[in-house]
């Protein structure tokens, strides 16, 4: 190739890279133009199609330009109008506004039903448009309720045994002659003291249940070896009471969990189960498997759960019989801890009871197939 070709062929590549840099550098500016010359409007009613929470784009008439959803479903949008009554105030507010301008509020979703709580915040976008979001507070509102009673009963049901505790010391000094009172004490005193202990233990346990992905760090469990253990902890509870448990389960089925915690399900309904029946009566336990799940079943003889009671046994510190579970050393948690157990498993607790006949409680879990059952360690 010569020099003057070579050169001409350069300079036909150096025209063609310009060309196209320029084409390049005008598309862009052409599309940047674009978007700068796209009304506000438009773009927030793009943005916040793509939102999960609730969200609208309203004119400075009040005219619902677009909304998600979840403002649909909320009843806070129908059409075009906006039918809260105190976004419609806010939006007004924050047109006459340069700045942020939020509210809470109430809304009903029918009469007499559930409320929501929610947060809205608007702005000013130009032209008397506003965009307005809002967050539904109803969960984080629920379960702050939810801590501080909590936290109260867990401090009332500490104080009463402590306070027993240190009525007790006081009593001890005063029979330090009396060996028949101060044996009385002292059996007070270690019964106060297991209750102290039991009540920090599942307030632990439930907190652990609550906060962590259980199934995260699960293994194959053995639910023949999940019922063994848990009798084999109710053993003197039930000898003191002259009170037979009969079970009867398969040493072949396996479920996906913390072996621990379910152990302290079951082992909770059994030693509800004998609290609550009289001396000499019977309690069962069986396992069944069918349709892929798992059914751990605890039956007793004893006074039942009224029907209006049986829907809040599962709840936090709630008592059938307040007197009763006193003295048998009950601490409130023991029902709860089993649902949130079988909960955290996928699973769920029923109760089937009569009074003056007995009751039943249920848990049901997903059972392990086959092929994991086999490698199953125990």
């Amino acid at each position: 190739m010569s020099f003057g070709v070579f050169l001409a062929v350069t300079s036909v590549v150096a025209v063609f890279v310009a060309v196209a840099t320029y084409l390049v550098f005008r598309a862009r500016h052409t599309r940047l133009k674009a978007a700068a010359d796209e009304p506000l409007a438009d773009i927030a009613s793009r943005l916040i199609s793509v939102l999960a929470t609730a969200g609208m784009v309203v004119d400075n008439s009040l005219t619902v330009l677009r909304a998600t959803n979840s403002a649909i479903a909320l009843g806070l949008v129908s059409g075009r109008t906006i039918r809260s009554p105190e976004i419609r105030a806010l939006v007004r507010e924050t047109q006459d506004s340069s700045t942020t301008n939020s509210v809470d509020f109430e809304l009903p979703l029918s009469e007499g039903g559930d409320i929501r709580y929610l947060h809205a915040r608007a702005v000013t976008i130009g032209s008397g448009v506003v965009l307005v979001l809002v967050e539904d507070n109803t969960e984080a509102r629920d379960f702050e309720s939810i801590r501080r009673d909590f936290i109260a009963n867990v401090t009332h049901e500490i104080k009463t045994p402590i306070g027993a505790i240190a009525l007790l010391s006081e009593a001890m000094e005063g029979a330090l002659d009396d060996p028949t009172r101060m044996h009385k004490f002292a059996d007070n005193l270690r019964r106060e003291t297991r209750r102290v202990s039991t009540l920090i233990t599942e307030i632990i346990q439930l907190s652990r249940v609550e906060t962590s992905n259980i199934l995260a760090k699960a293994k194959p469990a053995n639910i023949g070896v999940v019922v063994r253990e848990a009798l084999e902890r109710t053993v003197v509870i039930a000898d003191a009471k002259d009170i037979a448990v009969n079970a009867k389960y398969p040493d072949d089925i396996f479920v996906m969990g913390d072996r621990e915690l379910l152990t302290v399900a079951v082992k909770n309904l059994v030693e509800n189960a004998i609290q609550y029946s009289g001396r000499k009566q019977a309690v069962g336990v069986g396992v069944t498997a069918r349709n892929g799940h798992v059914d751990i079943i605890v039956t007793d003889q004893g006074v039942g759960i009224p029907a209006d009671e049986q829907s809040r046994v599962f709840e936090r510190f709630y008592r059938v019989d307040e007197s009763r579970d006193r003295t048998t050393g009950g601490t409130g948690l023991g029902l709860s801890l089993v649902k949130h157990i079988a909960l955290s498993h996928r699973g769920e607790v029923t109760l089937f009871s009569q009074p003056g006949v007995g009751s039943t409680f249920t848990i049901r879990l997903p059972r392990l197939v086959d092929t994991a059952k086999e490698n199953a360690r125990e």
